[in-house]
This record gives C-alpha cells, structure tokens and sequence, in this order.
C-alpha cells in the first residue's frame, strides 16, 4: 500500500472515529513527534519537543515561584 493509499485509509478512520479512535491517534501522533526539533538552545544545539515542552514547564514553576528579574531591575543595571 502506498503512501497516498495510507493517507486516504487513515483520514477516513478519523473522520469515522469516536472519542477512544481519536484519543488512540491523537497520542501515536504526540508520542511520534516527541524527538522532532523544534527550537534550539542558546548554544546552538537542537531542543526536541519534549525537551522544549520542559523547558517551557521550568519557566512557568520559576515565575510562580518569583524566580525573574523585573524589567525595572534590568533598567537600574544599565549605566547612565
């Protein structure tokens, strides 16, 4: 079967799907797309999405916690 073959076969069971087909699916597709490169770091090296999604929840738990430098605090840094 060919490409084109799987993609109509696979539209086709999702349009029919219900919520457990979807949900089936929808987790092949977030598990498969885990190691693609969707950023990179500041040194350069490629961030995966799992990596970037991490990344993303340390920022969020550090600002709750108050971790962050006010934009007035980097103002009184820079010398007149």
């Amino acid at each position: 079967m060919g490409t084109q073959e799987l993609k109509k076969r696979i539209k086709s069971y999702v349009e029919r799907g219900d919520d457990k087909v979807l949900a089936i699916v929808h987790g092949v597709f977030e598990n498969y797309y885990q190691d693609e490169i969707v950023a990179y770091f500041p040194d350069g090296s490629p961030m995966s999405r799992k990596e970037y999604n991490l990344q993303l929840e340390n920022a969020e738990d550090q600002l709750r916690r108050g971790e962050f430098t006010s934009i007035e605090d980097v103002e009184n840094q820079i010398p007149d």
